[in-house]
């Protein structure tokens, strides 16, 4: 990862995901956060795009004309997490999934918001994500944005480091 002190001096661009079938009981907690992501644009002069996905089954994306683009997002996410030493479970939940017919599926479940921060095209960090001692919730991540912080995880120097809480990392189990 990038070095924690790193001020944004290069193009940033934050993605925001919200689950498309997110419970009725998150949405206003749900707009709060993708309010501030908006507000880094103005504060960090940040591209912030908002876009809504699902759970996905990646054998039935790939028949897709447009292609497998949910499946693509999540294993450039899962590539970042082994590289720099995260776990995205259980926010992202893979399983089996049986079909009518007797055939077994993988599925990706999706959290119900995540955060992707990229500099210069190249993906910095994924919110929630995990390094087993610690969550890193979305919540964290904007608000070491927030803070000018374009390496999100890093240890603080006030020994804090992310949170307890799974606040809005774990999916749910009906869609």
């Amino acid at each position: 990862m990038t070095d924690s002190s790193t001020e944004f001096t290069t193009p940033v661009r934050i993605e925001v995901f919200v689950r498309a079938h997110a419970s009725a009981a998150v949405v206003e907690s749900l707009r709060e956060l993708v309010a501030r992501a908006r507000r880094l644009e103005d504060a960090l002069d940040a591209a912030v795009h908002v876009s809504t996905w699902t759970a996905v089954r990646p054998s039935l994306e790939e028949l897709s004309d447009s292609g497998p683009s949910i499946t693509e997002t999540i294993e450039a996410f899962q590539s970042w997490a082994n590289r720099e030493g995260y776990d995205l479970e259980p926010a992202f939940d893979w399983r089996e999934t049986p079909s009518m017919i007797g055939h077994r599926a993988a599925e990706v479940r999706v959290p119900t918001v995540c955060v992707a921060v990229y500099t210069d095209g190249d993906l910095q960090c994924v919110a929630p994500c995990a390094d087993g001692d610690c969550t890193y919730t979305v919540v964290d991540c904007l608000s070491r944005l927030e803070e000018g912080i374009i390496a999100p995880f890093e240890d603080r120097d006030d020994g804090t480091r992310g949170s307890s809480a799974e606040q809005y990392a774990r999916p749910e189990d009906s869609e």
